[in-house]
């Protein structure tokens, strides 16, 4: 709550508007999600289904940004959370914070972290109760800020409604992205759902659903509720409420704030775990980071890193200006998923390679929707008084692809259980969106991303890469994967590796000629 705050003070009060733009492109990227999900119930998420098609270079960029994102996001999320305690007991939002050289260190957020990692490495089924009830507490905060904000509301603070013109909208969208991660957290948890085929994809659609519906309208209750310069980007609904004079509401509002930050960095920290242990089984990062605890049966190395790497960040810093690392990062994912779905539709069959000819083919049509795409964005950004001509023909283009892809390429690997409705266009749409996304980022975001991926390779390089060769020697050395050894270690490794190759496998079952979709 409190970073979308952001975006909708800097933006207002289009900013409804860049909520839907970013739920468009975000429900885009659920529907590639979901196919992937149901073809691989495996935990990893963007890393499982990048590496199971175009390798572990690209997956590990892919999914060593999401890991960013997440430990950004989290950090910044429970940062919210001394403000509004204090807010709660009437009391200056810097009442738990404590200055000491220059920093401003959060105790409240640092123990906080702490304490959601051992719960979330006691188990998902006690982690997952209290969330549910944080979660049905929340919602109905959320309810009665929406009914009382209304009540409240005046469509007069709401002009002008395009300050920023119609571009502010979409550089607000590229911001306020980051606020759909959520649904990549369900597809962390597929080896734990028990009928995934289902499950999964209603599981995202709904959620995605509900949530873009609350933004949409919250972000509408504050923008008609308080005029531009009396909104506090500090607590925007606690703040408006005692502008229209309910004093006692902002307890309320303050509540619910909690109830939020809380749960959203249960999830967060619970989806980080995930991916981190998927990783490990993967050897990319240290196995170590895979292990599974004999009693509780989970990740408990992964959790206890990830929780204390979050309550280090959370102690000294302030996150709420990295909303577009956290968003570069987001978008980059998606957008590999989504062509990572169009070259396993088309060119990853369960039986032989298909000829190269066809791959060729297939690549070519995905690199002018990808050309085409950029160009568009680039055009854009030109704000040219003929820019628009520009566009016109880069969108022909693109879609003149996505045509030419459906009718001269044929789909080798059509799913049975839940397949992207309207395939290519879909997954092609997803690109041509978040590439547009992408553009309307600051330079100073990708120099930070730039830097990351610098940092990632050259990871990849000196200890990913050697770890790889390290394992496949020992496969050889016991002339099967590590079954070799009877200790808890040899097991461990085992286990891992056995998973780590399902990634593959499972993308193959399943298969039939013609795909069935949910809608």
């Amino acid at each position: 709550m409190r970073l979308s705050l952001h975006a909708a003070a800097a933006r207002r009060p289009a900013v409804i508007l860049s909520y839907a733009v970013a739920g468009v492109s975000a429900l885009l990227s659920s529907l590639c999600y979901s196919e992937f999900a149901v073809r691989m119930p495996l935990v990893g998420g963007a890393y499982t289904y990048v590496n199971a098609v175009f390798g572990e270079y690209l997956a590990w960029v892919t999914v060593a940004n999401l890991i960013l994102e997440y430990i950004l996001a989290n950090a910044a999320a429970i940062r919210g959370f001394a403000p509004y305690f204090s807010m709660l007991l009437n009391q200056p939002s810097s009442k738990f914070i404590t200055p000491w050289r220059g920093y401003n260190l959060d105790w409240w957020a640092f123990g906080l972290c702490l304490a959601t990692s051992g719960l979330l490495t006691l188990g998902t089924k006690e982690s997952s109760r209290v969330n549910v009830i944080l979660t049905l507490l929340h919602v109905l905060l959320v309810v009665f800020i929406i009914i009382a904000g209304l009540v409240k509301s005046k469509p007069g603070n709401a002009q002008p409604f395009f300050p920023f013109e119609v571009r502010g909208v979409f550089n607000g969208a590229a911001l306020v992205f980051f606020s759909y991660i959520g649904f990549d957290s369900v597809v962390c948890s597929a080896e734990e759902v028990q009928n995934p085929s289902r499950d999964l994809p209603l599981g995202i659609l709904g959620a995605l659903g509900v949530v873009t519906a609350c933004y949409m309208l919250m972000a509408a209750v504050l923008v008609m509720m308080v005029p531009l310069a009396a909104i506090d980007t500090g607590a925007a609904f606690a703040a408006a409420f005692v502008y229209v004079y309910m004093d006692w509401a902002r307890y309320i509002v303050a509540l619910g704030a909690l109830m939020g930050i809380l749960t959203t960095t249960l999830v967060g920290m619970y989806a980080t775990s995930r991916l981190l242990a998927a990783v490990g089984r993967q050897h990319v990062l240290p196995p170590l980071l895979a292990r599974v605890h004999p009693r509780l049966a989970t990740p408990y190395v992964s959790t206890i890193a990830q929780g204390v790497a979050v309550a280090v960040i959370a102690l000294f810093t302030d996150f709420a200006d990295l909303a577009e690392m956290v968003s570069i990062s987001t978008l980059f994912a998606f957008w590999m998923v989504a062509l990572a779905l169009m070259w396993h539709r088309y060119c990853q069959p369960q039986g032989p390679v298909p000829p190269l000819k066809h791959r060729a083919l297939v690549g070519s049509h995905m690199g002018f929707i990808v050309a085409a795409s950029l160009a568009f964005t680039i055009v854009y950004q030109l704000q040219a008084a003929s820019a628009w001509v520009g566009m016109v023909i880069c969108a022909t283009v693109a879609i003149a692809a996505a045509v030419s892809l459906q009718l001269s390429c044929k789909q080798r690997n059509a799913p049975m259980l839940y397949g992207v409705p309207l395939f290519p266009y879909v997954p092609a749409l997803s690109v041509a969106v978040n590439t547009f996304l992408l553009g309307q980022l600051q330079k100073p975001a990708y120099e930070r991303f730039g830097i990351w991926t610098a940092v990632i390779t050259l990871f990849y390089i000196l200890y990913s890469m050697p770890a790889a060769s390290y394992r496949e020697e020992r496969r050889k050395l016991s002339g099967s994967v590590v079954t070799a050894s009877t200790t808890d270690d040899g097991q461990q490794l085992a286990l891992q590796d056995r998973a780590a190759a399902l990634s593959r496998s499972q993308l193959h079952e399943h298969n039939s000629a013609e795909p069935r979709t949910l809608l």
